[in-house]
């Protein structure tokens, strides 16, 4: 396997949202919001290629000079590729690559239920701050906020 990190833009759209259904079918973003996200210089997707493959994704936003901490707005790994390190990798790599540009705050959340989600931030160094609504809506749950201070 060639497994690689990469950023991609809006010429791969169509993957990622196709990707994206694939590992969120219940509560995936609306298509529309996609064009507007890629159109924005802060936010970046980091995609997880086997060859030319999407099968795992870190899209964040790089809030720097406003509110100054990057948001993990976006983690996901193919179910095939589940429970390989990959997560941690993708986690990792925006860490490493945001660093060099002063970034020290990483804020994510995750649904209350997702366990798995959960024990990746935890093994990078996230730290639980609340639980609280953050609007997920099928099912409609809570979420739990975390937070990563360099």
């Amino acid at each position: 396997m060639d497994i690689s990190i990469t950023i991609l833009n809006k010429d791969r759209m169509a993957e990622m949202i196709a990707f994206h259904h694939l590992c969120f079918p219940n509560d995936a973003w609306k298509d529309e919001d996609w064009e507007d996200l890629l159109s924005d210089p802060r936010a970046v997707y980091y995609a997880l290629l086997d060859g030319d493959r999407i099968v795992g994704n870190v899209f964040i936003y790089n809030w720097q000079g406003e509110n100054d901490y990057v948001k993990i707005m976006n983690l996901s790994v193919h179910p095939d590729y589940r429970g390989k390190g990959y997560a941690h990798r993708l986690l990792n790599h925006v860490t490493e690559q945001m660093r060099p540009l002063g970034m020290k705050r990483f804020c994510a959340e995750t649904r209350a239920s997702n366990k798995p989600m959960q024990k990746v931030f935890d093994d990078c160094g996230y730290r639980f701050r609340r639980e609280e609504d953050v609007g997920f809506i099928n099912p409609k749950e809570n979420g739990y906020k975390y937070e990563l201070k360099l």
